[in-house]
């Protein structure tokens, strides 16, 4: 049986690397995953004397041009 080249463990199944999957793992580990920072918006305050206004598409006419 072949040994682990990092720790002289004997090896199950031969890897190519000639590592054991622990050594391995702990000499190459996955890189980092990033991690997303969740933005929490405020929520809006309406002050007095403002109009809110409706969210509709607005398709240019050639009236409005």
């Amino acid at each position: 049986m072949s040994r682990c080249a990092a720790c002289g463990r004997r090896l199950r199944r031969p890897s190519p690397s000639g590592l054991d999957p622990v050594c391995a793992r702990r000499l190459h580990p996955a890189p980092a995953r990033p991690q997303t920072i969740r933005a929490t918006e405020p929520p809006v305050v309406h002050c007095d004397g403002q109009t809110e206004l409706p969210l509709i598409p607005f398709q240019p006419t050639l009236e409005s041009l």
